[in-house]
């Protein structure tokens, strides 16, 4: 099995699809293609990512990060910013990434 530095899921649920997914994973591809790096980030799609009114939805998970970070309605420019920061550098694009909310509590039963 090989090991990469990232690995990124693209949606490509029907919404996402229709706001650019397709073309935004293949940004991605030739971005990382150009920087000379695409061979330490996997890229795959997914059939559905959920929040599918933000899309296109991509998460990227990094050792760093096992939880992942969300990027909403990544769009096609946003891509180099993503790729050099986050993908390159190990730095998430915090203006693009996705806000975490605490889960809620759990009620006790008594």
């Amino acid at each position: 099995m090989r090991d990469y530095e990232s690995h990124v899921f693209v949606c490509a649920g029907g919404d996402c699809k229709k706001r650019g997914a397709r073309d935004t994973r293949k940004a991605l591809k030739e971005e990382l293609r150009s920087r000379g790096i695409l061979g330490e980030a996997r890229i795959d799609t997914v059939d559905c990512l959920g929040l599918c009114k933000h899309g296109p939805n991509v998460i990227v998970y990094d050792g760093d990060r096992p939880k992942g970070t969300w990027y909403l309605g990544l769009r096609e420019d946003d891509v180099p910013e993503v790729a050099g920061q986050h993908l390159e550098n190990g730095e998430p694009v915090e203006r693009l990434a996705a806000d975490r909310r605490p889960r809620k509590a759990k009620k006790t039963r008594k």
